[in-house]
C-alpha cells in the first residue's frame, strides 16, 4: 500500500510539474532602435496596465548594429528598426517570418545651446562661433543620422558646418552631448520629451526640421517565427497597433500612421 501511495504522490507530481510548465509563457525579447528609448517605457506602462501578466524584455541600439546583430545569428521575437531599409533587409536574408510593416513616422529636429537667435536664422544658426560641434547619430547605422546629413546637404549649411560634426552610436546617446556639453544637435522629436523641462521652448531651444529636408523616415518592424508563436510578443504588437498604441508615439514626437497590415 505505501509503495501505491507513492507512486500516486510521484505521478501527481509529475503531472504537477508538466502542468506549470505549460503554462510558463516566454517573455517576448524585443529589439528597439535607440529613438525607441523615448517612448517605450510609456507604451510598456499602458501595455502592462492592459495586460498585468505579460512580459516584454527590450534591448535598444543603432537599427544597423542590431539588424547586422540578427543577420549574424541573434535570436528575437519583434525588431523595431527606425527606418524601413534595416527590417526589410532582414526579412530579405530570411531572418524574419514578416515583410517589414510600418508602425510610425519619426521626426527630425534640431536643438541648439542656450542663447542662440535660433528663431530667427534657424539651420543658419549652426554657422555661430558659440557652437563647437554638432552632435548627429552615426550615419553608417543610424537612421536618424542619414535624415541629419541630408538635411545640411539640401539646407546648403554642409560646407560651412563639415569640421563640426561629431558622431554618437545612434540618436538617444546624442542627448548626452547636447545636454552634458552644450553641443548643437539633430535628434528624433521624441527626444525632446527628455529633456529639461526649462530646455524645450520650440523656437529658442529647437525647432523642428522642414520635412522637405529629408527622406520620410518610416519606422518599421518585422516578426521572427518565435515571435509569431509567442502571445507576450504578439500582444505587445497589437497593442502599439491599437489607437491608444498610436496615440502614445503621437504624443511623443512621431508622426500617426496607419500601419500596414
Amino acid at each position: 500500500m505505501q509503495r501505491l501511495y507513492s507512486f500516486i504522490l510521484l505521478l501527481l507530481l509529475s503531472l504537477s510539474s508538466l502542468h506549470a510548465q505549460q503554462d510558463y509563457i516566454r517573455p517576448a525579447f524585443i529589439l528597439a532602435s535607440g529613438n525607441l528609448k523615448f517612448v517605450f517605457p510609456q507604451m510598456l506602462k499602458a501595455f502592462y496596465d492592459k495586460y498585468p501578466n505579460a512580459s516584454v524584455h527590450i534591448e535598444y541600439g543603432s537599427s544597423g548594429d542590431l539588424a547586422k546583430s540578427i543577420l549574424a545569428g541573434k535570436s528575437y521575437d519583434i525588431f523595431f528598426s527606425a527606418n524601413r531599409a534595416y527590417a526589410q533587409k532582414v526579412y530579405k536574408e530570411h531572418k524574419s517570418a514578416t515583410k517589414a510593416k510600418d508602425y510610425a513616422q519619426g521626426l527630425l529636429i534640431l536643438f541648439v545651446p542656450p542663447n542662440l537667435p535660433l528663431h530667427k536664422e534657424g539651420l543658419n544658426v549652426l554657422a555661430s562661433k558659440k557652437i563647437k560641434y554638432i552632435t548627429i547619430a552615426n550615419k553608417a547605422t543610424a537612421p536618424y543620422g542619414v535624415a541629419a546629413m541630408q538635411t545640411l546637404n539640401n539646407s546648403k549649411c554642409c560646407k560651412t558646418t563639415l569640421d563640426k560634426i561629431r558622431y554618437s552610436s545612434d540618436v538617444a546617446t546624442a542627448i548626452d552631448n547636447v545636454i552634458w556639453q552644450g553641443d548643437a544637435g539633430f535628434l528624433s522629436k521624441s527626444a525632446l520629451y527628455m529633456l529639461p523641462d526649462d530646455r524645450k521652448k520650440e523656437g529658442i531651444d529647437w525647432i523642428e526640421i522642414d520635412p522637405k529636408l529629408y527622406a520620410p523616415i518610416m519606422q518599421a518592424y518585422v516578426v521572427s517565427q518565435e515571435g509569431l508563436q509567442n502571445p507576450n510578443a504578439q500582444k505587445f504588437l497589437n497593442f502599439i497597433n491599437t489607437d491608444a498604441g498610436q496615440k502614445i508615439f503621437s504624443d511623443n514626437g512621431y508622426k500617426n500612421i496607419k500601419p500596414n497590415q
